[in-house]
């Protein structure tokens, strides 16, 4: 696809109507060049919620081509498109999304943190991307650590299962979902004092 039709393509997914766009967005996909993934990635930074999780679907299917851009954009100033590529992420199911992916527990934004336990629950469909999801896991501090599996309990319990039995003897087994106390010790929740006087 050159360079003009892709901007072409661009200006219909700003004007169209949701059915067209969602074509337009498949067409980008079918024959992917440079010029489409990068339009393909900037739907991500676009207010439309439709037209990101349309774009984040097709990306995951583009595999090694856009793993490295959606990687870089877990790092975007907006929030709604961190989502976005993490939900991509977890869609392809790479083992290498793992360890960002993780990484992305930290962001200050629950939305993001929530669609990063989604998007988790997506990688663990692929044994090898689970075993580098609990080696992740692994190389957070034990308090951190469990809140990352507590949250992956609370969504899907058999995939926090799969996760469990692929770290060192079972270490950091997580507790029942909702068993935490308020805030989160990766995103900077309350401090011990207060979490101690909680339970």
């Amino acid at each position: 696809m050159v360079a003009k039709d892709v901007a072409r393509l661009w200006e219909e997914l700003r004007y169209r109507d949701p059915e067209e766009k969602l074509g337009w967005i498949t067409q980008l996909s079918q024959n992917p060049t440079e010029e489409s993934i990068e339009v393909l990635l900037d739907v991500l930074q676009q207010e439309s919620w439709f037209l990101r999780d349309q774009a984040a679907r097709v990306l995951a299917t583009m595999g090694e081509p856009v793993l490295e851009p959606l990687i870089e954009y877990l790092g975007s100033g907006v929030w709604y498109t961190r989502a976005s590529a993490v939900l991509a992420l977890g869609r392809m199911g790479n083992p290498r999304a793992a360890a960002p992916l993780v990484e992305m527990l930290k962001d200050p934004n629950r939305t993001v943190r929530d669609a990063v336990w989604d998007g988790l629950v997506l990688l663990c469909r692929n044994e090898l991307a689970t075993k580098e999801l609990a080696a992740a896991f692994e190389t957070l501090p034990e308090r951190a650590r469990r809140f990352a599996l507590d949250g992956l309990v609370e969504r899907d319990s058999e995939a926090a299962g799969r996760v469990l039995r692929h770290m060192d003897g079972g270490a950091g087994a997580a507790q029942p979902a909702g068993a935490e106390a308020a805030g989160d010790p990766i995103a900077g929740g309350e401090s011990d004092e207060a979490k101690q006087a909680a339970r």
